[in-house]
């Protein structure tokens, strides 16, 4: 074989392994870098809301709500990491598999698999989805915010009408204590014979 032969090969193989490297890398791990970047109002908001939904989704289980949860943080992460973001978006998939946030969970890790090469922060389109993402959250934000109010106005209630049950309980035991029943004789009196004298 001669040198020249060799030497191109030998490119060749280190041009091979180079863009399989690449390749596989682009497929395999995800970014630990932002998807978004948030702007400076934005950012305190954000983290604040992640570790909301990171409370959250210590008592998901409860409410059976974990999908919703782990969405929620997985869109919120897109301005953290596409790692993060990965992460829960698999999370929802296994949580409920067949949901419609399943569906957009898959998308979500396909896209952030192979994010397009040309998405610039000053294109349209990406400025077009970053305002979805950022519509989506505060909906999603302001939707728990109301059914948090709901849930403590019910645990209102339901304390009020436990209180008040525990009252007519109290009242109901009084009266029973008060109007004890007048016991009848043990022995009935003897009848008198009206016919019968001695």
């Amino acid at each position: 074989m001669n040198p020249t032969t060799r030497v191109s090969g030998g490119l060749l193989l280190v041009l091979a392994l180079t863009l399989h490297a690449c390749i596989s890398l682009r497929n395999g791990a995800y970014s630990s870098s932002p998807l978004f970047t948030p702007n400076y109002r934005q950012v305190t908001h954000y983290q604040s809301l992640a570790r909301e939904q990171d409370q959250s989704l210590g008592t998901c289980a409860e409410t059976h709500t974990c999908d919703r949860a782990h969405y929620t943080r997985a869109l919120l992460a897109l301005y953290e990491s596409q790692a993060i973001a990965a992460k829960h978006f698999q999370e929802v998939i296994d949580a409920a598999p067949k949901s419609h946030l399943a569906y957009s969970s898959q998308f979500w890790l396909k896209f952030l698999q192979n994010p397009p090469t040309f998405l610039n922060p000053q294109r349209s389109f990406a400025e077009a989805t970053e305002r979805l993402v950022r519509d989506l959250l505060e909906l999603e934000t302001s939707s728990a915010q109301v059914m948090l109010r709901e849930v403590k106005a019910r645990d209102k209630k339901l304390e009020e009408l436990t209180t008040q049950l525990e009252a007519l309980k109290r009242i109901d035991q009084e009266m029973k204590e008060m109007t004890r029943p007048v016991k009848p004789p043990l022995k009935p009196p003897q009848p008198a014979d009206k016919g019968v004298q001695p």
